[in-house]
């Protein structure tokens, strides 16, 4: 294998080696394995991997304390989410006015009330009212491949999982929802669909709801959620998501990714050539197919594409197959790591398309630098649907987003600036932790507002009957019976170009204009 990784990356692996190390102590090795949110006082309650011990939470900063959170007295009401002094409005905060609690079922969802046998609660406290829910508790979920080195999992995967755990943090330390903390509960499926399965079915009877987390069983797990009646807060990576009644996408979907770049492209860059990577699963390759259409409607010849594996162990032919093809540019619709191996080998045969590359979403994101290597400097622009902060060529405004604002707040109380090995002047993070943010900071706005009868039914039904601004630039809506129905949620794209940085090992992003979609 070519050796790729500069002594600034081996920090990374080395990183990625201790994390595996730490899964495998939790029994991650060849089975799923689950770990409670680590809180600040309170006793053990729910933990979903029961006769296993206390276990170290892999997303806490404080392995050593996973407690679950403190119950509140009943009829705590608590804001469960009110910004930090100085950070502006709620970023999240749906349209209903707060104490809205008769929300009707979503037709074809289980009638809402308590499980049956449960004995009728005082009028007003709340009660064990859903799988999930106590009292004073309400157990959510996240699947994800935070062990799989190979694939970048802790750098991706381990980034969002802690920032979840800083946003459930942050909701129990200013009272909760309603009178109920928030615990976290993970699994780690290390990149692998069958564990994936094994830790749906171990979490689908102890949380109440999923929210944003990687996993490839997000395209796969639709029957089995339709069975199991689950709300699931997706990372938005597969078209099905958004045609599955029980998730709730919370990120642009990749084939609306690739029509927008190609797009910009065509109009703004003009090859009259280009190559196309693309991940070989249904999705990327989905996306690569809708770029092309609109590179021929441009009258732009696709000359090469090329298929990548998550976890390819080598770049090289692929880079000679793209030079012999001599594409003006190149459009990656794929996975970092496999990029990252390309950008490298290219790099040692001395090799760039004239006209750079463009690349989706997972290429741009903040603190990779170091991973991708010098060669991306003035090469590589990508979209996102996010406002990167502290990028280069940004207006105040998008700088000053409440929503960003809050993150940088999250980073600096409860994460710190690193990202498995890396240190950023960025927020914590990527653009799925971005979208984790908004999604759980939504999570426990909707919460508060079902009070002591909270049901899965219900809580569908209030996501499915209102708008959420996360405070980044994107509102989020998800209409019953189609979750990516227009108007689409995510009209709004930027592209940002890696450059020359003064920080972060010198690596920086500059926004380019125009931007991509400004609807």
């Amino acid at each position: 294998m070519t050796h790729i990784f500069t002594l600034r990356q081996a920090r990374f692996w080395v990183a990625s080696a201790g994390v595996a190390v730490a899964v495998a102590a939790c029994g991650g090795g060849g089975s799923a394995s689950l770990s409670s949110t680590s809180q600040q006082g309170g006793s053990s309650q729910g933990n979903a991997a029961p006769n296993t011990g206390t276990q170290a939470n892999p997303a806490a900063p404080n392995g050593a304390t996973n407690a679950n959170p403190a119950a509140p007295a009943a009829g705590t009401n608590s804001n469960p989410a009110a910004p930090a002094a100085g950070t502006g409005a709620n970023p999240a905060a749906p349209n209903s006015a707060a104490g809205k609690n008769n929300l009707p079922p979503a037709p074809g969802l289980p009638k809402p009330g308590a499980p049956a046998g449960v004995a009728p609660p005082p009028p007003g406290a709340n009660f064990a009212s859903d799988v999930g829910v106590t009292a004073t508790q309400i157990n959510i979920g996240i699947i994800n491949i935070a062990s799989a080195n190979r694939s970048l999992g802790p750098p991706i995967a381990l980034a969002s999982q802690r920032m979840t755990d800083a946003t459930v943090r942050y909701i129990n330390d200013n009272g909760g929802v309603a009178g109920r903390k928030v615990n976290l509960l993970t699994c780690d499926d290390g990149g692998d669909v069958t564990r994936a399965r094994a830790c749906y079915e171990k979490l689908k009877t102890q949380v109440f709801a999923f929210v944003p987390s990687e996993t490839f069983v997000t395209d796969v797990i639709h029957d089995t959620l339709a069975k199991d009646k689950v709300p699931w807060m997706t990372w938005g990576w597969f078209k099905s998501e958004y045609t599955d009644p029980y998730m709730f996408p919370c990120h642009a979907n990749g084939m609306r990714e690739a029509s927008n770049v190609a797009k910009w492209i065509a109009n703004n860059t003009r090859p009259q050539t280009v190559g196309i990577l693309y991940l070989n699963v249904s999705e990327d390759i989905a996306a690569a197919d809708v770029a092309a259409a609109v590179f021929q409607q441009h009258n732009i010849k696709v000359v090469q594409r090329i298929g990548q594996e998550w976890d390819s162990p080598d770049e090289s032919q692929h880079v000679l197959a793209m030079r012999v093809a001599n594409p003006d540019a190149i459009v990656s619709f794929s996975w970092p790591a496999p990029v990252a191996k390309f950008f490298h080998d290219a790099q040692g045969q001395n090799w760039s398309p004239p006209k750079g590359f463009f690349a989706n979403h997972l290429t741009g994101d903040p603190g990779y630098g170091p991973i991708f290597g010098d060669y991306i400097k003035g090469h590589v622009t990508t979209i996102t649907s996010w406002v990167v902060p502290g990028a280069q060529g940004q207006t105040a405004a998008d700088e000053n987003l409440p929503g960003l604002k809050f993150w940088e707040m999250l980073t600096n109380r409860y994460t710190g600036y690193d990202i498995v090995g890396f240190h950023l002047k960025y927020a914590m993070g990527h653009h799925i932790t971005q979208s984790t943010i908004a999604c759980t900071k939504i999570f426990g706005d909707v919460v508060k507002t079902l009070g002591p009868n909270l049901t899965r039914a219900r809580f569908i039904q209030a996501l499915e009957t209102q708008s959420f601004d996360t405070g980044m630039g994107v509102t989020l809506k998800w209409p019953h019976g189609d979750h990516g129905q227009e108007p689409y949620s995510f009209n709004k794209e930027y592209l940002y170009q890696w450059v020359q940085g003064d920080a972060d090992q010198g690596f920086g992003l500059k926004r380019v204009l125009p931007d991509p979609v400004n609807a």
